[in-house]
């Protein structure tokens, strides 16, 4: 398959996100930006709780530890669920025919848990990489040579 005029491209990790439509051919394609997205990264007590949560046993009073959750990849998980949010919101009102979507394997498993409906349809492409720091001229070129393999 082709990167054709007018497929969106989402190229997304747990702290930055691009939407970008092909406004190029299959043959050269040229990506513009559509909407960027940016998470800070803050301190894991500027998060919440970095101990692990405690129980007391009601009959005997010992004291045991739960594990205590990655706030960070929390974080993260919250970030991918706005993005694929608002591209189901994009899905539904028909603003593109075709999608593909690239990210990092922990990233991409998170998008895959999130998006249903109209959006899972309008998939044309999963690419395992990540790109979010890579130049448009780079992301376009590597996202059409992923789609021809």
């Amino acid at each position: 398959m082709k990167l054709k005029t007018g497929v969106w491209v989402v190229v997304a990790d747990g702290g930055h996100g691009i939407v970008f439509e092909n406004e190029g051919t299959a043959i050269a394609p040229e990506l513009k930006v559509l909407r960027v997205y940016d998470q800070e990264n803050p301190r894991t007590h500027e998060l919440g709780r970095d101990q692990p949560p405690r129980t007391v046993q009601s009959v005997d009073g010992r004291r045991s530890s739960h594990e205590a959750p990655d706030l960070h990849q929390v974080a993260e998980d919250r970030f991918i669920a706005v993005i694929v949010a608002d591209l189901e919101a994009d899905a539904a009102r028909g603003a593109f025919k075709g999608i593909a979507v690239v990210a990092p394997p922990v990233a991409l498993g998170q998008i895959r848990k999130s998006i249903k409906g109209e959006l899972s349809k309008r998939i044309i492409a999963w690419i395992d990489k990540d790109l979010t720091k890579h130049p448009v001229p780079a992301i376009a070129e590597a996202v059409a040579r992923a789609m021809e393999d």
